[in-house]
């Protein structure tokens, strides 16, 4: 079993980055306008400043891995988990907003045959993932997972209230598996937004 990402992003003051399989993610962009009137009438004269709060977001899937490739007995599983290091920088004010969803009807992940399903965990809190499960907790290398947000219903990962520059949420993203489902890739579609606040 392989968890596989892709990649996509959206144009305005919102990204957001779908992963299926490796990538590698970075935008930004900072708008500003200077201005200066002459006054005929005096020397002095008037300088107006436009900032537009900017976003940039980078997501590191360089070594995101999770082959489970051990050899099973009958009766045995094996749990495999792995990071993906979102680093957000804005000037913006009062900060920004990270969330995470699913990008589609289902939170399992689907084989390739397009029928065998691992669902995500139940967990509403960090907990040890049920066999034949997935899920995600926030953290470096976490053990206990999380529920993963269906659609329409993306979980806050990290907010903040200031400008900050560089700040980094790591996500560990596990899954629990056995033998009683065919081998192969199995894979969904994780969106993460920022948004400034």
């Amino acid at each position: 079993m392989s968890l596989a990402i892709k990649n996509r992003h959206q144009p305005v003051n919102i990204f957001q980055a779908t992963f299926i399989f490796f990538a590698s993610f970075s935008f930004s962009f900072v708008v500003g306008s200077l201005s200066f009137i002459p006054q005929e009438s005096s020397a002095e004269g008037y300088t107006g400043i436009d900032l537009t709060p900017a976003l940039a977001m980078t997501i590191n899937l360089a070594d995101f891995s999770l082959p489970a490739t051990e050899t099973f007995s009958i009766n045995e599983f094996i749990e495999i988990a792995d990071n993906i290091d979102i680093e957000i920088s804005t000037n913006n004010s009062n900060g920004f907003a990270l969330t995470m969803s699913i990008s589609n009807s289902t939170t399992g992940l689907t084989h390739a045959n397009g029928f065998t399903t691992i669902p995500s965990t139940s967990n509403s809190s960090a907990a040890d993932l049920d066999i034949n499960t997935w899920g995600y907790n926030i953290g470096s290398d976490a053990t206990t997972f999380r529920r993963i947000p269906g659609l329409g219903s993306q979980t806050i990962l990290t907010s903040t209230s200031t400008p900050t520059e560089s700040s980094t949420t790591t996500v560990t993203v596990g899954a629990k598996a056995d033998t009683t489902f065919p081998s192969g890739s199995y894979s969904n579609t994780l969106r993460f937004t920022a948004v400034t606040n």
